[in-house]
């Protein structure tokens, strides 16, 4: 099926109301275009300045998450996973995150968070949970608007460290002596929680769904594509690169199957309820946000894909929703209760085909 253009991706705006609690006070589709206006279905992310609300509250912190280019605005709600340790000169990125709730909750893939474990890093085994190292400086950036000198703004960047995490699966022993145990996921998605906003913000987040994709449905990924290294002082980690650019990326292309039953029937390496879609997903986009409905909600995440190839798998956000978020002292949680009755800040959407 041919992809139909111009993309959109519909962005809400989120505050705190006077009694404390969250509120969507506008939504808005936001056109997803490139540079050069055409219909590539592979392109880096701009677009014309964008108003979110023509009425917004008197508070000037809110007042800077409502307007910007398509690419800031939608850099307010999917966001770099990065990590560095003290000491080093440079913060990596390592995938993509959605942001899905105004109080800090997050979805990636759940290799992205486990990546300072596997890959030797930062982070070791205690039992049966995973801890991460002091001097690990692990979580998200997120861009703002800040005020320079009289009426002049600059975008800047906040480090928001991930308090928390959930990543679903068991650990499988080798039967090499010489292997460590690994983590065999259940699913790709996992959930993170990071810091709230300061001076009583709202995080941006972005519409879940819990319905599946389909074959044919037009499905597209937005992400931080081979996003090089941030070059930062080694002593103080304040960045040092002032030409950094925060790229997103939006690739596109058709559902080709859906695989509900993979966690059972193991027919694709991709763990869990999965699809694949003919898009092209560069490094970095793991984890990113995979819309459907024209746009409209998150259907998945990405999972895997292979280098220079239009082909790609995600995992079904829909199953993950159910899968427990348990804590000390805190039993009976998951995403779709959050959704449902939580005070997190959180859209239900609802609607035909969505």
């Amino acid at each position: 099926m041919a992809i139909r253009f111009p993309l959109e991706a519909l962005k809400s705006l989120w505050v705190r109301r006077p009694d404390g609690r969250w509120a969507m006070s506008s939504m808005k589709g936001l056109t997803l275009s490139s540079e050069t206006g055409g219909d590539e279905q592979y392109f880096l992310l701009r677009g014309d300045v964008e108003l979110l609300t023509d009425r917004p509250n008197c508070r000037f912190d809110d007042a800077m998450s409502l307007f910007g280019t398509a690419d800031f605005l939608m850099q307010q709600s999917i966001v770099p996973v990065v990590a560095w340790l003290e000491g080093e000169n440079a913060i990596k990125c390592i995938g993509t995150a959605s942001i899905i709730s105004c109080t800090g909750y997050l979805i990636t893939a759940a290799h992205v968070l486990l990546d300072p474990l596997e890959a030797g890093y930062g982070a070791y085994r205690e039992g049966q949970q995973v801890k991460l190292r002091d001097d690990l400086n692990f979580g998200v950036l997120i861009l703002y608007w800040t005020q320079g000198i009289g009426m002049h703004f600059h975008k800047a960047v906040r480090f928001f460290p991930i308090e928390k995490m959930w990543a679903w699966g068991k650990w499988k022993q080798s039967p090499l002596l010489s292997e460590a145990d690994r983590w065999e996921h259940s699913t790709d998605v996992a959930v993170c929680k990071i810091p709230e906003m300061p001076s009583g913000q709202a995080h941006q987040p972005l519409n879940m769904s819990l319905n599946p994709f389909v074959p044919n449905e037009e499905a597209y990924a937005l992400g931080y594509a081979e996003m090089p290294d941030i070059e930062i002082d080694p002593y103080t980690s304040r960045i040092m690169d002032t030409s950094i650019r925060f790229d997103l990326y939006v690739t596109v292309g058709n559902i080709l199957q859906t695989f509900p039953q993979n966690h059972v029937a193991k027919e694709v390496p991709t763990p869990g309820p999965c699809f694949d879609f003919n898009a092209r997903v560069p490094g970095k986009m793991s984890g990113a946000p995979i819309f459907g409905a024209k746009g409209a909600v998150i259907r998945g995440i990405v999972s895997r894909s292979y280098s220079g190839e239009e082909h790609a798998y995600g995992s079904m956000l829909g199953p993950a929703m159910e899968l427990p978020m348990n804590e000390p002292e805190i039993y009976g949680r998951s995403l779709k209760t959050l959704l449902k009755n939580g005070n997190e800040g959180m859209a239900q959407v609802h609607g035909l085909g969505l």
